[in-house]
């Protein structure tokens, strides 16, 4: 069965791949082998006009800056999700004077056995490279720039934005253009999670909000972005499994936990939130391994648990343990609800902490910081040691 896109495209508005979509098909049975593997043949047009426009400028930024462009070799392509390919064709009408196409090619992957499509934008790479860059033409307008960018790369988890940057230069520029002109906070999580990418959120909900409602007209203008950023899915639970290998000890605990012992521990990560509507995820999972990984397993995998952190030096009990590793997720998964922590088989804790908006307000928990408390050490019982051990020196001083 072979079908003809243009002539599919023209009488129902679909592409190929959203046809097989539509009626279950597997694409193998309706591209032909000679369309597989070769890009389409039709010639690519020059350079429409002299100088592109401000909107195509800076729609061209944003999508470079959300990590979507890609200019290897004599052609620019620009990738889009089959899910959301209306806002690739809002992307096309806006860098039309950059001579942009679109393409849906197919090719055969050997990894899946089946053959899949892409969705791409083509154009010329000399069509970006003209001779009116960069010394006759100004940087791209930085609002329609970041509200691209923002359509494109952030996503919003328990009200708070994630915006990720292929470079520490890129994530600086955003926070201090963010800062500045949108008076939106951000704050920078730490580089551990094993991409390299640095990573910004939104510091508060409030931050979220303010950001949004700044940028909505350019958001509401682009297919599906501001129903995705205000999303009424369903709420549903996913989690995730890791388990590492820790010993420890209790100090001061009257029966043999208090002699070091190991044991593998298994800890169940609950996070709950929205479908997002164009990914059908709450949380890639990919995502969530990697930051309880990073700021857990790798943290406490073949250590010794009291002498990770000064927190569990004096008793690293699961519930304090528990305690422990929410307070090192939170920040990264604010959708955070649960956790569950098994020493053994027979015996394990569950844990609920606080929300990542209360937990910015609150502090980390008391329980946790008996031993890094400025407090210790200047109790009125130990003036009363030193004035006795004071007392005591003087009186013996006498004596001898």
């Amino acid at each position: 069965m072979e079908l003809d896109h243009e002539h599919l495209f023209a009488c129902s508005g679909l592409t190929l791949q959203e046809y097989a979509l539509r009626h279950a098909l597997p694409l193998d049975l309706l591209v032909t082998p000679d369309r597989i593997g070769t890009a389409d043949a039709a010639p690519l047009p020059p350079m429409p006009v002299a100088v592109p426009d401000e909107t195509a400028r800076a729609v061209l930024a944003g999508l470079r800056l959300a990590g979507k462009v890609d200019d290897n070799g004599t052609l620019c392509r620009i990738e889009g999700e089959i899910a959301w390919l209306d806002l690739l064709f809002c992307d096309l009408a806006q860098l039309a004077p950059y001579g942009f196409r679109f393409r849906q090619e197919y090719h055969y992957a050997p990894g899946t056995h089946r053959v899949v499509a892409k969705n791409r934008l083509v154009t010329q790479k000399r069509n970006l490279v003209g001779p009116w860059l960069p010394a006759r033409v100004p940087p791209p307008e930085r609002r329609m720039k970041y509200a691209t960018y923002l359509a494109h790369a952030g996503e919003l988890h328990a009200g708070y934005l994630f915006l990720p940057f292929a470079s520490p230069d890129d994530a600086e520029d955003a926070a201090e253009y963010l800062a500045r002109e949108l008076s939106v906070a951000t704050h920078a999580l730490t580089h551990d999670l094993g991409a390299g990418a640095p990573l910004l959120r939104t510091l508060t909900r409030a931050d979220t909000t303010r950001l949004l409602d700044s940028l909505q007209v350019e958001l509401e203008a682009m297919p599906g972005v501001w129903a995705r950023l205000h999303p009424d899915t369903p709420e549903v639970t996913v989690s995730k499994e890791v388990v590492f290998d820790s010993a420890h000890f209790l100090t001061d605990h009257p029966a043999k936990c208090s002699n070091l012992h190991g044991g593998r521990y298994v800890l169940h990560v609950k996070v709950r939130g929205r479908i997002d509507p164009i990914s059908g995820c709450v949380l890639d999972y990919g995502y969530l391994k990697r930051v309880v990984n990073a700021r857990v397993v790798e943290r406490f995998d073949h250590h010794t648990l009291n002498y990770a952190g000064p927190e569990l030096a004096w008793r690293s009990t699961t519930e304090l343990l528990s305690i422990y590793i929410w307070e090192q997720l939170i920040d990264f998964l604010p959708e955070l609800c649960e956790l569950t922590l098994y020493e053994t088989p027979q015996s394990w804790c569950q844990y609920v902490g606080p929300d990542l908006e209360t937990w910015q307000s609150q502090g980390s928990q008391p329980l946790l910081g008996r031993f890094t408390d400025p407090a210790l050490g200047h109790s009125p019982w130990r003036q009363w040691l030193r004035s006795w051990d004071d007392h005591h020196e003087k009186r013996q001083a006498q004596h001898d």
